[in-house]
């Protein structure tokens, strides 16, 4: 069996449609086949089988994960008074690529969680 590829970027969790404050940077990972998202301190904000998860878009180009019962809306960008990437997730972006193909952009995710398994809609 050839081993699957390992992606990893930042996008933006908008976990309020009108509190711009509140679209936050997430270190998001596809990795052995498990979709993970770490916020600006490192905590975990999901982490699931890639065939656990439903990936939807919206007219808007949010994409609407679905992972364990929750929702999580994703942008490519944050808003403009949104958190920059920590530190922490810049490093941890810069290790990741050392061995996963680094992701630029939110539309680019759309391909590779479909060969990952996720359900797309």
């Amino acid at each position: 069996m050839e081993p699957r590829p390992s992606y990893a970027g930042i996008v933006y969790w908008r976990r309020s449609l009108w509190n711009g404050l509140r679209c936050v940077p997430v270190l998001m990972t596809l990795d052995e086949g498990w979709l993970r998202a770490g916020d600006r301190r490192g905590a975990e904000v999901f982490a699931a089988p890639a065939g656990q998860v439903e990936a939807r878009g919206t007219i808007f180009g949010t994409m609407l994960l679905t992972v364990g019962g929750h929702r999580y809306a994703l942008v490519g960008v944050g808003a403009t008074v949104s958190p920059a990437p920590s530190r922490e997730q810049l490093r941890r972006l810069d290790e990741l690529t050392a061995h996963a193909e680094p992701v630029a952009d939110l539309a680019s995710w759309w391909e590779a969680l479909a060969r990952a398994g996720v359900v797309v809609r």
